[in-house]
């Protein structure tokens, strides 16, 4: 009895392995995309890039904990001239969130923006 017992035991470690690895793929699925743009809301109300929320640099943390960002979802940053970008970038790795890049100025995120309009053209 002992001995069906330890392969029990070891079939079920076996199928909830192989059960959490098929799982890992759909957990990506799931990860969604963020446009952050960091300045003041005096900047961002004279222009943004489509679709960007505001939220500024110093509040960046707070605020993408708000919106409901996932740690591993992709957060895309951009402000002036890329400084105050960075500063948040750097505090949402530092916070553990995982997929963060400084696009830069919003003319950067302008033109990672139309990049992206062509590649879905295709």
């Amino acid at each position: 009895m002992q001995k069906k017992s330890f392969l029990y035991n070891r079939l079920s470690v076996a199928v909830l392995m192989l059960a959490g690895l098929m799982l890992l793929p759909i957990a990506n699925v799931f990860a969604q995309e963020w446009l952050i743009d960091v300045r003041t809301p005096a900047e961002f109300s004279e222009g943004s890039a489509a679709g960007a929320v505001n939220i500024e640099f110093q509040n960046i943390v707070e605020g993408v904990q708000t919106l409901g960002v996932e740690k591993n979802d992709t957060v895309r940053v951009y402000c002036r001239s890329g400084n105050r970008s960075e500063k948040a970038r750097q505090s949402l790795l530092k916070a553990g969130y995982s997929n963060v890049e400084n696009l830069g100025s919003l003319g950067d995120a302008k033109k990672w923006q139309a990049k992206q309009t062509v590649k879905h053209a295709h």
